[in-house]
């Protein structure tokens, strides 16, 4: 029989830390610029917490400098605002706040010489936290939510019967205020963040069957935005087209 001296140390089952799997935000992005003689739609993300996809109104000048200006200040205003503990308590408070920050923006860039001819652009954003995203959009990008197979439209798209749209920012000084969306967000979840010239393209039975297959790598995430790009390419689409794609999954490596 061995014999054990009472200086050998047993680890202590009810004594070591157990800790839960991290898990992780992949995202991929993506664009096609169509027959336009610009790209018009902007994407912009701040780490793995916020994304936004703003597309400039092409029937309106500077569209691009629209959209870009649009993208950059919500991430500003997202990087700024958030230390305000009472915005970072309310998201919805804090979506609204990063558009009306974004709005006036671009309203204000309009008194500047170059610009008093107009500029406005839609805007998606979307904010991942460690259990929820938080969504909010003005105009007519869309963004869509895929949980254990099943796919549904967190947006409504701000237009008419004629599909015009009825809301933009840039078009007045106040009032704007963004549709917000919330949902939980587990592994294997995924969003899609797209414009129009993509959603109009492909129908969403075609967009959920190609997000099935986004898999759990970057590189699968950005084989899937691309093949959302090309569906709508084939499908007739000459208008900018951007994709983003956001999911989460399990860090395999802290297992």
């Amino acid at each position: 029989m061995t014999r054990y001296n009472g200086c050998m140390k047993f680890p202590d089952p009810l004594g070591l830390k157990y800790e839960q799997p991290r898990d992780v935000v992949l995202f991929a992005a993506s664009q096609l610029q169509g027959n336009r003689k610009q790209q018009e739609d902007y994407f912009v993300n701040f780490n793995d917490e916020c994304f936004v996809v703003a597309d400039g109104v092409g029937s309106m000048p500077h569209a691009a400098e629209a959209a870009q200006l649009a993208g950059e200040t919500s991430i500003w205003a997202y990087k700024h605002v958030r230390q305000r503990h009472t915005y970072w308590g309310s998201k919805r408070l804090f979506l609204k706040r990063i558009v009306r920050t974004t709005n006036m923006t671009i309203w204000q860039k309009q008194r500047e010489t170059g610009f008093t001819d107009g500029m406005a652009t839609t805007l998606l954003v979307l904010i991942v936290g460690d259990k929820n995203i938080w969504m909010g959009n003005v105009g007519d990008a869309s963004a869509f939510f895929l949980h254990e197979g099943a796919m549904k439209r967190l947006t409504k798209e701000d237009v008419d019967s004629q599909g015009k749209l009825t809301k933009v920012l840039g078009k007045q000084r106040l009032g704007i205020v963004p549709q917000v969306a919330i949902e939980r967000f587990y592994p294997n979840d995924t969003v899609l963040l797209a414009t129009d010239g993509v959603t109009r393209y492909v129908s969403e039975p075609a967009m959920q069957e190609i997000l099935l297959q986004s898999g759990t790598t970057a590189e699968s995430l950005t084989d899937t935005v691309v093949a959302l790009l090309r569906k709508a390419e084939a499908n007739g689409s000459r208008d900018n087209m951007t994709a983003v794609i956001v999911k989460r999954i399990y860090n395999i490596g802290d297992i």
